[in-house]
C-alpha cells in the first residue's frame, strides 16, 4: 500500500515532467493543495520534501514552493538513495547561520537522502580498525559481563589511561595517568575546559575561521569569542593576537587548534607554538589545546603539541579517538594542568563518569601494538584522495574558485567567487544528494559566505568524482 503523500508526489512528479509545471514556476502553497486534492496539509508538506529530496521542487524562504531546474540527469544521478528516504527531515537552512542552531541544522542533514554526505569530520568507516575493535570487544564481554552491571566510578579507566600516558609521550607531552581525566569525547573536554577558566561576560580567544560546535559553546555559556584571522600555512596570527591582548579587557583564554586547524587544515609551525605559549604567560591566560587530529599528520614525524612546552600547566590539553580511532565510541580526555581539578569536579557534575567499556576495548587495541599500523595506513589513505580532489576542483568548479588548504587530508577549505553564497548553494545541492559545510557556520560574524569545507576522507572513487561534478555545476550555475 502506498502511502497518501507518496500517491500525491507521484500526481505532482508527472505533471511536472509533463510541462504542466514549468522550472521557476510557483506550486501551489500547502493549504490550496491539500484544498484541491483532498489531503491533509501535513500530506502535503511530506510530499513535497519528498519532491524537493527528488530534486523536482525547491524551496525557497518566505516565498513557497518552486519547480527546480530539473533534467533527467539531475533526478538519475541521485535517484538510488533519494527514493530509499519516504520522509526526510525538514532541514531550516535560514537557521544554519544562527549560533543556537547551526549544529542541530547541520546535523539534521545526515537523515538526508545524501548520496554523499560531506559536511560532517568523519572518515570513511571502512578505514577504522572496526572489525578488530569488534572481536575485543565481544572478548571483553565475555570474559567480563558482570561490567555491565557495574556502577563506573573514577577519573577514566587505569589501563586506558597509562596506555595514553605513553602514547603522548612519543610526541613530547610528558604527563603521569593522574594528569589524564577521560571525557565523552573531545566536545566535553572543550565545554569543561572553557567553564574552567571563563563564566558568563568574560571573553575568549578563537581562530578565525573556527569549528563551529565551539561558537556554540561559547553562545551557550554567555562568553564573548574575539576572532583572530588564521593564515592558511601557520595558523593563529600571533600579531593579531598581540594586538588584541594588548587592547582588550577581561580576556580568560585562548582555544586553539595547532595541529590541523579545523577547517583550514594548517599546522603551526613549532616556533609559533613556542610563541603562542608565551603570549599565554606575559598575559596570565589559559591556553586551551585541541589536538584531535594531531595523530593524521601524512608527515613521518607527529607535529607536537603546545603542551610539550607547557612548565607552568596552563596549557589545557583535549584529545579525542573520535577522528583517528573509532568515532563511536566517543571516547575523549583532557590533561588540565592547574586547572585539573575544576575540571574534575564540572565533569563529575556535568555527566559523572564516561563508561568504561569502549576505555577498556580502546585500551586493550593501544595495549596490542595495533594503533601504529592503523595510524600509519589511515595517514596513507588520506594524502592518496589529495591529488584526485583537487584535479577535481580544478576540472568541475568555476573560474575563480581557490583551493586555501589540503593539509592533513582530511578536507578541502575552499574559496569560490565571491558572488556565489554557499548556503543557497547548500540547499541546491541537498536537493541532488550531496553536503557540505557552508563557510558562514565558522564566525559567528557569517563571514566566509563564499567558503566551503569539504570532507575528503573517503576513497575516490566513480560517486565521489560524479558529485564533484555536480557540485562544480551548481556552483558555476550560481
Amino acid at each position: 500500500m502506498q502511502h497518501s503523500y507518496r500517491q500525491l508526489a507521484a500526481l505532482l512528479s508527472k505533471k511536472i515532467k509533463a510541462g504542466q509545471y514549468q522550472p521557476g514556476e510557483r506550486l501551489p502553497s500547502v493549504r490550496a493543495c491539500a484544498e484541491e486534492h483532498e489531503f491533509s496539509v501535513s500530506t502535503v508538506i511530506r510530499c513535497y520534501r519528498y519532491l524537493e529530496a527528488q530534486g523536482l521542487v525547491e524551496a525557497r524562504s518566505k516565498s513557497g514552493m518552486y519547480v527546480a531546474d530539473w533534467s533527467e540527469s539531475h533526478v538519475q544521478q541521485g535517484s538510488t538513495l533519494k527514493s530509499a528516504a519516504a520522509h526526510p527531515p525538514a532541514v531550516e537552512y535560514d537557521k544554519l547561520i544562527s549560533l543556537q542552531h547551526r549544529m542541530t541544522e547541520l546535523y539534521s542533514l545526515t537523515a538526508q537522502p545524501l548520496e554523499l554526505g560531506l559536511h560532517l569530520a568523519s572518515a570513511a568507516a571502512e578505514w577504522y580498525p572496526c572489525e578488530l575493535l569488534a572481536k575485543i570487544a565481544q572478548r571483553q564481554l565475555r570474559q567480563h559481563p558482570m561490567q555491565i552491571g557495574a556502577y563506573p566510578a573514577g577519573s577514566g579507566l587505569p589501563s586506558l589511561k597509562n596506555s595514553l600516558v605513553q602514547w603522548l609521550a612519543t610526541c613530547g607531552v610528558d604527563l603521569t595517568p593522574a594528569d589524564l581525566l577521560m571525557t565523552n569525547g573531545s566536545t566535553e573536554a572543550l565545554s569543561v575546559a572553557l567553564r574552567s577558566v571563563a563564566q558568563a561576560g568574560d571573553t575568549v580567544i578563537v581562530e578565525s575561521p573556527v569549528y563551529f560546535g565551539l561558537l556554540q559553546m561559547l553562545e551557550n555559556l554567555g562568553v564573548k569569542a574575539i576572532e583572530i584571522p588564521c593564515v592558511s600555512d601557520t595558523g593563529m596570527s600571533l600579531e593579531a593576537l598581540e594586538y588584541a591582548l594588548e587592547h582588550q579587557n577581561g580576556v580568560r583564554a585562548i582555544v586553539t587548534m595547532p595541529n590541523f586547524q579545523n577547517p583550514l587544515g594548517c599546522v603551526m609551525p613549532d616556533k609559533h607554538k613556542k610563541r603562542l605559549l608565551k603570549l599565554a604567560e606575559q598575559y596570565d591566560l589559559a591556553l586551551i589545546e585541541d589536538d584531535v587530529f594531531g595523530d593524521l599528520s601524512a608527515q613521518a614525524e607527529r607535529p607536537q603539541p603546545i603542551k610539550a612546552w607547557d612548565k607552568q600547566g596552563r596549557v589545557i590539553y583535549c584529545g579525542s579517538c573520535s577522528k583517528s580511532i573509532a568515532p563511536a565510541f566517543r571516547i575523549g580526555w583532557i590533561a588540565g594542568g592547574r586547572y585539573q581539578a575544576k575540571i574534575t569536579s564540572l565533569k563529575l557534575s556535568h555527566s559523572l563518569i564516561t563508561p568504561l567499556l569502549e576505555q577498556a576495548v580502546l585500551a586493550e587495541f593501544m595495549q596490542s601494538g595495533a594503533l601504529p599500523s592503523h595510524l600509519r595506513k589511515l595517514r596513507e589513505r588520506l594524502s592518496a584522495s589529495i591529488p584526485q580532489v583537487i584535479a577535481a576542483v580544478q576540472r568541475y568548479f568555476p573560474v575563480g574558485t581557490q583551493i586555501v588548504s589540503t593539509a592533513g587530508g582530511w578536507w578541502l577549505w575552499l574559496e569560490l567567487p565571491e558572488h556565489i553564497d554557499t548556503l543557497a548553494l547548500l540547499r541546491q545541492s541537498v536537493s541532488r544528494g550531496i553536503a557540505f559545510t557552508p563557510g558562514a557556520l565558522f564566525s559567528s560574524s557569517g563571514k566566509y559566505a563564499n567558503y566551503l569545507r569539504l570532507n575528503i576522507a573517503r576513497p575516490w572513487d566513480k560517486q565521489m568524482d560524479n558529485g564533484m561534478r555536480l557540485l562544480g555545476q551548481l556552483a558555476s550555475a550560481s
